[in-house]
């Protein structure tokens, strides 16, 4: 057991059962680090996706049916607009701008055997008309009705090509010639633009109804979110002016942005920690956008502190919390100096938010069908415009969706597994109320 082998090693035991690498060759070298970056991305991948996780569901309300699909949709909701500010913060260009140049225009999207569609202008603006054919035969040579049609996406987003499924869906299960509009966008083209070029092609529309088979006096409008803005503006517009235009016959308006006096209302205060896909510094952004495009003024809105010096002012009563809970007591006007900047003077324009109009102005307002979500920044700008309307007189029906959160009725509009159930109830909503009501 004690002699030596020829050939056999004379090392310690100890250093053979040690492994000693050999040195490494610069492309060994490479790919060792090559791994170990893998590693620390793969990681970091993985620490990210956890936080963005855990953020998702903690802001995440916990009333919101189908929170699977609500998950997924800030899954990509969330990262689309990272890098829409990390491409603005790196001065490409406005985040809006990316967004826009991301989006499809497709010639058509609808293609339907019930549907005549067209594209052409009204006074100058682009429109598309949605014309049903089974209406025409249906009616045997009488007129249908018409709708227009105002697309959301806080002014700044979205077109009539994004909303072509929609739009096509409604004049379908309506029977109504429904055209949607093109406006201009902002920050481009701030107020009064976009509100001038939907008043525009309405008031074309009612001049030029019977083009297109439609009884002019069986109009109304419909808009959502900014275009449901939109929609109360140019409702607005024709009540007060004195033409021979005949009247509009309803409006609706789903989740509508009616106001940027108050930033503090319940549902924009709650917005700050339970949204789906619209936080309210998001929200306001989309009003200085559209106002003035000077985007350094976000933290001023948010705090309130654009309007501080108007708190007792008669612009107050218009938002007064007392419309929401009317346990609390009433704000009493004051004779206050109104002397805003000229570069924000237009928020008490009734034209950029309906809801600083007067209450004499409301009264001649057409029937109207607000919906608002309990899960949306806006939700108490449309419950303070439906109390405003009933107290001037005004038909109105408020629909109320305690669950549902902001654009849920069009979330399919972008991928059809975000399409919602309240969604669809939403939809319905709205085309029963022009059935019965146009």
């Amino acid at each position: 057991a004690g002699i030596d082998r020829v050939g056999a090693s004379h090392e310690p035991r100890w250093k053979k059962s040690c492994i000693f690498p050999a040195k490494n060759t610069k492309q060994e070298r490479v790919t060792a680090a090559g791994m170990g970056v893998c590693k620390t991305v793969t990681l970091l991948t993985a620490v990210g996706a956890a936080v963005l996780a855990m953020y998702m569901y903690s802001s995440m309300p916990p009333e919101v049916t189908e929170p699977g699909k609500a998950v997924m949709f800030k899954a990509v909701f969330i990262p689309f607009n990272l890098i829409g500010s990390t491409y603005e913060a790196l001065g490409y260009g406005a985040k809006a701008d990316l967004l826009r140049k991301i989006g499809v225009r497709p010639a058509l999207l609808v293609s339907d055997s019930h549907l005549d569609i067209t594209d052409t202008s009204f006074s100058g603006v682009q429109v598309r008309v949605y014309k049903p054919r089974a209406g025409q035969e249906a009616a045997k040579g009488n007129k249908m009705a018409g709708l227009m049609y105002f697309h959301g996406g806080g002014w700044v987003l979205s077109s009539v090509y994004a909303y072509d499924p929609l739009v096509g869906r409604i004049a379908k299960e309506t029977g109504t010639v429904v055209v949607s509009v093109e406006y201009r966008l902002a920050p481009k083209h701030k107020f009064p633009v976009p509100f001038e070029d939907c008043i525009t092609a309405t008031e074309h529309f009612l001049q030029h109804a019977s083009e297109y088979g439609v009884d002019p006096t069986r109009i109304g409008v419909v808009g959502d979110s900014s275009g449901g803005n939109l929609a109360a503006a140019v409702a607005l517009k024709l009540a007060q002016d004195k033409t021979k235009l005949p009247p509009l016959k309803l409006q609706a308006l789903v989740n509508p942005a009616l106001q940027a006096f108050d930033f503090q209302t319940p549902s924009y205060v709650r917005g700050h920690t339970h949204y789906v896909n619209l936080p309210p510094k998001l929200m306001i952004g989309f009003w200085i956008q559209y106002l003035n495009n000077n985007v350094s003024l976000i933290e001023t809105f948010s705090s309130n502190g654009h309007t501080a010096a108007l708190r007792k002012s008669r612009f107050a009563t218009y938002v007064d919390r007392h419309l929401l809970n009317e346990s609390l007591p009433k704000v009493t006007p004051e004779d206050v100096s109104i002397d805003l900047p000229d570069d924000i003077k237009d928020i008490l324009n009734p034209y950029y938010a309906p809801l600083m109009a007067e209450d004499a102005d409301l009264s001649g307002l057409p029937n109207t069908y607000i919906v608002v979500c309990g899960i949306d920044v806006l939700r108490d700008d449309g419950i303070m415009y439906a109390k405003r309307l009933e107290m001037a007189g005004v038909q109105v029906k408020l629909a109320h969706y305690p669950s549902g959160f902001h654009g849920i009725m069009t979330m399919n509009l972008a991928l059809k597994h975000f399409e919602f159930e309240i969604g669809k109830q939403m939809l319905q909503g709205v085309v029963a109320f022009v059935r019965d009501h146009l």
